[in-house]
């Protein structure tokens, strides 16, 4: 499958809760993020092509919120490695100028270095 991403995923040196608001059901823990989208370890499938809003909660000190709030849409779910979690991939939708600043400051300050 080729490559469709803008931007490289960058892997965080820390986890944020991710959860949908409409069930209050905890999606997982964000792994890695781009400005486009999301890469989450969660404990149970997520069907694809499914609409969400996302709460992802942020680092202390990052941002005077506590959390980000958007809405995105699953790509794709698949066993991760350790067979008891699965990755699934979001595409954000509409993230707003501000968002998108906290987005890159997380990528900047707690992504792994190459």
């Amino acid at each position: 499958m080729p490559e469709r991403r803008k931007f490289r995923r960058k892997d965080l040196l820390f986890y944020a809760r991710v959860y949908d608001s409409k069930s209050g059901r905890t999606i997982g823990n964000l792994l890695n993020i781009t400005p486009d989208g999301a890469m989450v370890l969660s404990e149970k499938q997520v069907d694809s092509a499914l609409v969400m809003e996302l709460h992802i909660e942020l680092p202390d000190g990052i941002a005077t919120k506590q959390e980000l709030v958007f809405t995105a849409k699953s790509l794709w779910c698949q066993p991760d490695i350790n067979p008891e979690f699965y990755d699934v991939g979001f595409q954000f939708d509409k993230v707003s100028d501000e968002d998108g600043k906290i987005i890159q400051r997380m990528i900047e300050e707690y992504g792994f270095r190459e």
